[in-house]
């Protein structure tokens, strides 16, 4: 191992992840493995977020490296933060919002990619650390946070509560639907392989209509509010 390939540092939301730009990244996730392997007992259960820097990454890089992160570690990764403030400190307020919900409703955590053909089923609020892909289903009576790309079939409220919402670092959803109410993406269609920016956003409903909205503090704002506020 390369002990200086791989620096974690800590930062207010979680870790920071200073990797060197320029060896492999075969052997860069191996360092990465290592590093997290030593440190594995310290983190212990820790639920945070992560970022990183010092080395631009695709998609499919940064997603192979927070599973590796995750196999050889206690650590349970809510999202991937952007440097962007702004984005930061919103996807931050949505995921914490959405953990309290959880904790209120005895919600779980799914890790792992959703293909097509499969449906994902749950009685309670859900963060998936993974993808959605197109032609996969996840449906929810509380929220649904996908820390990764949402391109299937999502339904939150599946009970008929209309307070809850939908939220993916990458919201391009075929169909979203929040009780009794749906929208379906002109755009995205089953066999898309497209690679998008992230970009994070949330569906809800406000004023008997489903919005799908990129994450900001006055979208915040709207969650949880009645129509007599």
């Amino acid at each position: 191992m390369n002990h200086n390939s791989v620096m974690i540092k800590s930062n207010k939301y979680g870790l920071i992840v200073v990797l060197d730009d320029k060896i492999p990244f075969a052997q860069l996730l191996r360092d990465v493995a290592d590093k997290f392997k030593e440190a594995s007992n310290f983190f212990k259960n820790a639920k945070m977020a992560i970022s990183f820097s010092g080395r631009t990454l695709t998609q499919e890089q940064e997603k192979e490296l927070v599973s590796t992160i995750v196999n050889n570690s206690h650590i349970h990764i809510l999202c991937v933060i952007d440097e962007r403030k702004e984005v930061e400190e919103y996807y931050r307020q949505a995921v914490e919002h959405s953990m309290e919900e959880i904790k209120k409703q005895d919600g779980q955590f799914y890790r792992g990619t959703l293909k097509a053909g499969e449906v994902l089923e749950t009685e309670k609020s859900i963060i998936i650390v993974g993808d959605v892909n197109p032609g996969a289903s996840v449906i929810s009576k509380g929220n649904i946070v996908v820390i990764g790309s949402c391109r299937g079939n999502v339904y939150a409220g599946a009970s008929g509560n209309t307070e809850c919402f939908v939220a993916a670092l990458i919201l391009r959803p075929i169909q979203v639907r929040i009780a009794d109410k749906a929208a379906r993406s002109a755009i995205v269609k089953w066999n898309d392989t497209s690679t998008y920016q992230i970009d994070p956003k949330i569906a809800y409903i406000k004023e008997e209509r489903i919005h799908i909205k990129t994450i900001s503090q006055d979208v915040l704002s709207d969650l949880g509010q009645t129509e007599e506020e």
